[in-house]
């Protein structure tokens, strides 16, 4: 077989861009850190580095939606713990109004009353992010006059279908979507068709409502209505922390979501760098084999290559 001068300049010429593959190859690993630079590197590991990543990218997602979880629970609470303070403080001045005597006493205490109806009226149509935050998917007010030409009409509730309550849910997991809202109806005693619930006489027994009426018991000297009604007012604050309960349930159940989330997150990232990523000290012995092997490979070419004719005459 005849080999000439061409063919072995174009093998040698060969033999050197290998060489300088490799040794870019090396080079652009160690830069970017990344051992895979393209499908074809390791076709096995680039389908694994995909399956992760996109792992990787759902647990972010979840972790977005606890985040707003967590802003609604979190909200919810602070507004609830605020109504039962504000009951408890009710229930207080109705027991010194069922036993005061003097009628601008009665009158102070039943303007406090009234104050605080008022006060948890507003919490109760609290916004988030310009959504009420206790009206489920409804735009408007949670609490409103049932007729607004009627101030003494009472109030209805939004937030519910009329066999139920509107539940807002988020994902925190693959398999959980717990509901993160509660409902002014549901804390104040209305019913899902936003009337107040009614106890075996007909009379409501929404928190409101009975506020109203210890505020005019006091004021109009009915000690017994006055009595009375101390019962009622425990009941209604029994009931906002019962619902206040279920709201620190479910804030335990986000936070466990993610903390699992963020552990679950973390694995898969070291299991994707195990995959995708370059090992530095390899990498560097690798860069430095490879440039070894190009500059020996430049040399031998230089040596064995016949000379050009300049390089002759020279």
């Amino acid at each position: 077989m005849r080999i000439t001068n061409e063919v072995i300049v174009s093998r040698s010429v060969d033999r050197l861009q290998n060489r300088l593959r490799a040794y870019e190859k090396a080079q652009s690993q160690l830069a970017s850190g990344y051992r895979i630079q393209k499908p074809s590197d390791d076709p096995a590991g680039t389908r694994r580095a995909l399956s992760l990543t996109a792992a990787m990218r759902a647990r972010e997602q979840e972790l977005a939606s606890i985040d707003d979880a967590r802003g609604w629970l979190d909200s919810a609470d602070t507004q609830l713990q605020t109504v039962l303070s504000r009951t408890s403080r009710a229930r207080d001045l109705t027991v010194e109004g069922a036993t005061v005597k003097d009628d601008a006493a009665a009158r102070a205490l039943a303007n406090e009353i009234r104050s605080i109806r008022d006060e948890i009226i507003a919490v109760s149509n609290d916004r988030r992010m310009d959504r009420p935050l206790f009206g489920g998917f409804t735009n408007g007010q949670a609490v409103e006059l049932a007729d607004p030409d009627d101030p003494a009409g009472g109030w209805r509730t939004n937030g519910a279908d009329g066999t139920g309550w509107h539940e807002i849910t988020r994902r925190v997991s693959d398999t959980e979507l717990p509901r993160i809202n509660v409902t002014a109806g549901e804390f104040l005693g209305f019913g899902p068709d936003g009337q107040p619930l009614e106890d075996a006489d007909g009379n409501a027994v929404d928190l409101l409502s009975i506020l109203t009426r210890a505020a005019e018991a006091i004021e109009a000297g009915d000690s017994a209505e006055a009595s009375a009604l101390i019962g009622d007012i425990t009941t209604a604050s029994t009931r906002v922390a019962n619902v206040l309960a279920e709201v620190g349930t479910t804030t335990n159940r986000v936070e466990a979501a993610q903390a699992r989330a963020r552990d679950l997150q973390l694995t898969l990232r070291t299991e994707l760098s195990n995959v995708r990523d370059v090992d530095m000290a390899e990498g560097i012995m690798e860069l430095q084999v490879q440039q070894v092997a190009f500059e020996a490979t430049l040399q031998a070419l230089a040596k064995a290559l016949p000379p050009s004719l300049a390089g002759f005459l020279r």
